[in-house]
């Protein structure tokens, strides 16, 4: 008997022991966070200055969130800033998956969503901190929205401060209620490269982004048949100084070899919704890792409606600036479109071929008259142009090739599952390359 009680009091101590770690592991809240299995609760979601936080049933369970719990934040009153944080039980690790994702519900497109990462010195709000812009682009649909963090340290921030609708005070009405679900990491580049100069956005090998800032945006990167370029739209909420960076915060692969000799860089820029010229566009040239080391110059539009290159001088600082000093480092290029005004949601800016040193051709890359349509398509792509020769084949989004054939003018991809492709037409030395989506 003293055997058997001994045995049988060992027993529950060790399931107890056992139950309390397991208790413990699920208590911590580390990403990914799907808010299922009471990963977070409601007071984990802490609230600040008219926004308030809780986790929820899933109002509109789909294919493209079918979760049962999710999370929501409610703005009603309080400051343009309000919202919720979650504070995790570790630290953000950048080594790799520099992405913040997050699948998002709003009552309408456009709504700035910014995504704040902070440390924990201090009381909240705690440094450091960086935050980054994304927009709402659907009604009432869950979508997925993402934050680039690439050049950030590692284990440095560990709360997730979300304000949605930044820049506007809520009611508390439908209008001011928020669900998300689903806040993971990722590698944005999909095992591309990175980015460098010359910028042409015709690379497939290479991963183009634009970062956005200042309520700049959202700016984009467009495939059409004589090549690809950027659109930039400056809102009129927007800083005076709101522009966009080219790549992202990580800056690009090689330094910018700048000399006192050789100090320019070329833009080839086009102005639509105005007949205005004159408008000043900045380029900044700085260190990504120390924004104290940087440049910028000016330079005026002359034309409207028609693409011109536009010769960037660093020896010709901008007014009140520091000079260029060639012992920096420079590896990270921004562009402020019309810089010191107002946006105005009627102009929109294009740009391409950022290069240093001597300007691109605005027909390098560009293969025949090539038209890809309908694109976004359902299951079937058509190629309009096709002599009967060239080599098609198609690479997911992580650069594997699923799909290859010749000469054909209708390619049916009815088994392909919904995303991005690349569709390369190939002949002789030349080829050409198009985003496409399924839908």
């Amino acid at each position: 008997m003293p055997i058997f009680i001994k045995t049988y009091k060992m027993k529950n101590i060790l399931s107890l022991l056992i139950f309390f770690f397991i208790s413990a592991l699920n208590s911590q809240i580390l990403l990914p966070i799907d808010f299922e299995d009471n990963q977070v609760l409601n007071e984990d979601i802490i609230h600040f200055n008219g926004g308030s936080g809780y986790v929820v049933y899933n109002p509109q369970i789909d294919d493209n969130n079918p979760s049962e719990h999710v999370g929501v934040i409610i703005r009603d009153g309080g400051d343009i800033w309000a919202g919720s944080y979650i504070e995790l039980d570790g630290y953000l690790d950048f080594s790799t998956n520099t992405t913040l994702n997050m699948r998002v519900l709003s009552p309408y497109p456009g709504l700035m969503v910014k995504f704040k990462i902070e440390g924990d010195i201090g009381e909240f709000p705690s440094e450091p901190a960086t935050e980054r812009d994304a927009y709402t682009t659907a009604t009432n649909e869950w979508e997925i929205l993402s934050w680039d963090f690439s050049g950030e340290p590692s284990d440095t921030f560990r709360k997730l401060v979300l304000m949605f609708d930044f820049g506007n005070v809520g009611d508390g009405t439908a209008d001011s209620t928020f669900y998300f679900d689903d806040i993971f990491q990722t590698d944005p580049s999909g095992g591309l490269s990175q980015i460098d100069l010359p910028v042409t956005f015709d690379d497939p090998s290479v991963y183009y982004v634009l970062t956005d800032f200042g309520g700049n945006g959202p700016s984009t990167i467009l495939e059409t048949i004589d090549g690809n370029y950027a659109r930039v739209e400056k809102n009129s909420g927007a800083e005076t100084w709101a522009g966009v960076t080219i790549g992202s915060g990580a800056g690009f692969l090689n330094d910018i070899p700048i000399t006192n000799n050789d100090t320019k860089m070329f833009v080839d820029v086009f102005v639509s919704g105005t007949d205005q010229t004159g408008i000043p566009i900045k380029l900044k040239i700085e260190n990504s890792q120390d924004p104290t080391q940087s440049v910028e110059t000016d330079m005026n539009t002359t034309v409207a409606g028609e693409w011109e290159t536009m010769e960037f001088d660093f020896l010709n600082e901008s007014e009140g600036t520091a000079a260029l000093n060639t012992d920096f480092v420079f590896d990270m290029a921004s562009i402020f479109f019309n810089f010191g005004s107002s946006g105005n949601q009627d102009i929109v800016y294009y740009f391409d071929n950022v290069s240093f040193g001597s300007q691109l051709s605005t027909n390098d890359n560009i293969l025949g008259a090539y038209r890809i349509y309908p694109n976004p398509f359902i299951d079937v792509i058509n190629v309009f142009g096709i002599e009967g020769d060239e080599i098609i084949f198609i690479n997911d989004i992580l650069g594997k090739e699923i799909f290859r054939g010749v000469g054909l003018e209708e390619i049916n991809l009815s088994s392909f599952e919904k995303g991005t492709y690349f569709l390369t037409l190939s002949k002789g030395s030349q080829s050409s390359t198009f985003k496409v989506i399924k839908k």
